[in-house]
């Protein structure tokens, strides 16, 4: 037989191991058949269970790696139907999750909950964030009892919270009930754990449904992760997701609407590596990517279109800024694809923005709002169909494709092995000095593009407009990349180029509004012209006045010793 080896937690109930009569603390080797890939066998450590009392040994970190699925209604059967899942076996989770009266554990990026399954009791404190795509750090410890242990936080980054550590310090927030079905399989040298999780999310008197497909890896490699979610692509349209369900649960226990997700900050430290600051970036452009995706399959939310484009105008950004430890094929075909989906939500952007300008135009001098009742009809209309494309783009096989195949590339692609000494230098070296070669290389294009922005016409200053978000965007990423040195010089930098390229931004809207009515209506309104010939005027001069301002801000990737 052949032994695979990990360090990750198992408790013998939720693997079958044993009959339950006695406890297994942890199974440290499993050794598996190699015709099926099923346990024959294991060896058990031996490790304290934690009573709440001197002497408990703090639990040790695990990382948790595994990709998220958001299922539609029905789909969990057909993917429980799948071969895949032959033989799995169903498990009652019940989790309650934990915070301080002020919220401490969720503004740091924790979260802290206890779980009850087959009668025991599971702490666990994670917290988001990793230099791999879909990792976040886990601490995990069975404790004797369903309220939070104060000592088993010890070690965990729960524990560095004064208020978290004392005992009248955490409360209880929301519970998860769900019916989890899940089966063990290998994939190759992989072993990864399939888990369907059909549930819901209780607050008080406030519910939500849970229904999910996790792919999580127990032992081996990421790469079997991504071979097995293309094997249940017929099942489901995979529909990635970042959203935690604790993430969730915060949501619904303050009564909050489901909002558009805004870009997170990103955190790229100087000695990451070129390579970790990659994955970090992207993980966080995707993010935002598909949780407005997912949003915008619930509602027509005008801002989840919009933060869904800001997320894919990022990735570019990410892809040029990071382009020189990117060799291979797969760069073009990602761009392509990225441009492809922004391209399927153009129209209906475009349309949000005419209208909600016509309405603004339509306002009385008393302020009272009429605009929405005086709009034409065929924008509405228009509108309409606009957001019937882009959602029928969001629930296609292409797109779903799409992010799986990028995050796949971001995680195991073939830029990480290669072996041109140069691309090695910077994927391998410090973030610090591959931030400065980008920001120099995305500064210089910009410089010579915008040279007589003045005089450029509306389609030259669309494309000084996209430079300028493309280095706006990098200087984000790398924010942190250069410690305190320059800081002052960033800020000046970066709040100089946001308003260049927010001038641009408003003259590119303005350009192609009329473009919008004419194809909407088949009309131009005289007036609307009139008013949009002055307007253009009035932010022409405040772009070359931003411009002007961002020339003269201090490049602060060169500043070192202020």
């Amino acid at each position: 037989m052949r032994r695979c080896v990990w360090s990750w937690n198992v408790w013998s109930d939720g693997w079958g191991l044993a009959d339950g009569s006695t406890r297994i603390a942890a199974v440290h080797d499993i050794w598996l058949s190699p015709a099926t890939g099923e346990c024959a066998a294991y060896r058990v450590a031996d490790r304290p269970r934690c009573a709440g009392g001197a002497g408990v040994m703090p639990p040790e970190p695990s990382t948790e790696v595994e990709l998220k699925f958001l299922l539609l209604p029905g789909e969990g059967q057909a993917v429980s139907r799948n071969p895949l899942l032959a033989g799995a076996t169903g498990t009652a989770l019940s989790s309650v999750y934990y915070d301080t009266p002020d919220l401490d554990l969720r503004k740091r990026g924790i979260a802290l909950r206890v779980r009850r399954a087959h009668g025991r009791y599971v702490q666990t404190v994670k917290r988001e964030g990793g230099t791999s795509l879909f990792d976040r750090g886990e601490w995990e410890t069975e404790i004797g009892g369903p309220e939070p242990d104060r000592a088993a936080l010890a070690g965990t980054p729960a524990g560095d919270i004064p208020a978290a550590r004392e005992g009248s310090g955490l409360r209880s927030l929301f519970v998860t009930e769900v019916r989890r079905t899940s089966r063990i399989v290998r994939e190759g040298d992989d072993l990864i754990e399939i888990s369907l999780d059909h549930g819901e999310i209780v607050a008080g008197d406030r519910r939500a449904s849970i229904d999910e497909l996790e792919l999580e890896l127990k032992g081996g490699e990421a790469r079997g992760l991504f071979v097995l979610a293309r094997r249940l692509v017929g099942d489901t349209r995979l529909r990635l997701s970042f959203e935690s369900k604790s993430e969730r649960g915060y949501r619904l226990a303050a009564g909050e609407a489901p909002a558009a997700y805004n870009a997170a900050d990103v955190h790229v430290t100087g000695d990451m590596t070129g390579a970790e600051a990659f994955a970090v970036v992207m993980r966080n452009c995707l993010a935002q990517i598909c949780d407005n995706a997912n949003l915008l399959r619930e509602t027509r939310n005008a801002e989840a279109l919009h933060q869904l484009r800001v997320g894919l105008r990022r990735l570019r950004a990410a892809l040029a800024t990071f382009e020189p430890i990117l060799p291979g094929g797969e760069f073009p075909r990602i761009v392509a694809e990225s441009k492809w989906m922004g391209s399927e939500l153009d129209a209906a952007r475009d349309l949000d923005i005419l209208i909600a300008d016509q309405a603004d135009a339509e306002r009385d001098d008393d302020g009272i709002d009429r605009g929405p009742a005086m709009l034409d009809e065929r924008l509405r209309v228009a509108r309409a169909a606009s957001y019937d494309r882009a959602l029928a783009a969001i629930d296609s096989m292409r797109f779903a494709l799409f992010v799986l195949d990028c995050a796949e590339w971001v995680e195991i692609g073939d830029w990480r092995e290669s072996r041109d000494e140069e691309v090695a230098a910077l994927r391998d070296g410090r973030a610090s000095v591959l931030a400065a070669v980008a920001l120099d290389r995305l500064n210089r294009k910009l410089r010579k593009d915008a040279k007589h922005l003045a005089t450029l016409d509306p389609s030259a200053r669309h494309h000084v407009r996209i430079k300028a978000k493309k280095l706006r965007y990098a200087a984000e990423f790398f924010a942190e990349a250069f410690g305190k040195h320059g800081k002052g010089h960033r800020r000046k930098f970066t709040a100089a180029l946001e308003r260049l390229q927010g001038a641009l931004g408003d003259l590119n809207d303005l350009a192609v509004s009329g473009q919008t009515l004419l194809a909407a209506t088949g009309e131009e309104d005289a007036a609307s012209v009139l008013h949009a010939g002055r307007k253009e005027a009035r932010l022409l001069k405040k772009a070359v006045r931003a411009c002007r301002d961002w020339r003269r801000a201090k490049a602060f990737w060169r500043d070192r010793h202020s």
